[in-house]
């Protein structure tokens, strides 16, 4: 026999596991297993669930603050000018929509934080609103501004509420990624 050097193609890797795992155990292939080589160990989420909530009550109002003012803003020239184009209050909405866009992906840390951010921020507004408008209104008109703050109290609350509670509850079933 003559030799025909290497294959053209390298040797499959051994997958040898070691000794089987006892009956009832998590096999090879279970989520938190260690059946796989070099599988990274789980970190605790502690740190996950601190940083999530922290972010999304506070970039939540910040980014409510942003967008009423924005709105406020751009409206009033509209209605002053009815001209609908292209102004400088829509950065103010633009910036706005950032930071609640961080509040809703801190959801990737921790799906807590946006629904803390929505009891928080959009729940607890709207029933103070609804139970007495009044002195909500007052407290409004005593923040540091010459802007009316939150002339649209009914509809910002619960929207905002109810997209960061979707937020929060598609944060916290997420999509597991499992080596094959």
């Amino acid at each position: 026999m003559t030799d025909a050097g290497p294959p053209p193609y390298p040797a499959p890797p051994s997958h040898d596991f070691g000794p089987p795992a006892p009956f009832g155990s998590p096999g090879p292939g279970s989520p938190g297993s260690s059946g796989f080589p070099g599988s990274p160990r789980r970190r605790s989420m502690v740190w996950r669930h601190i940083v999530g909530p922290l972010v999304a009550l506070v970039a939540t109002p910040i980014g409510l603050a942003l967008v009423d003012y924005g709105a406020e803003k751009y409206l009033r020239n509209v209605y002053a000018f009815a001209d609908s184009g292209w102004s400088a209050e829509l950065l103010w909405l633009f910036g706005g929509g950032i930071f609640l866009t961080v509040a809703a992906l801190s959801a990737r840390l921790s799906g807590l934080g946006p629904v803390l951010a929505a009891i928080v921020w959009g729940l607890a507004p709207f029933l103070w609103f609804v139970s007495d408008a009044g002195s909500f209104y007052d407290f409004s008109q005593d923040l540091p501004s010459t802007h009316f703050w939150f002339g649209y109290a009914p509809v910002e609350f619960p929207l905002l509420g109810a997209l960061l509670l979707g937020a929060g509850i598609a944060g916290r079933w997420r999509g597991r990624v499992v080596p094959a």
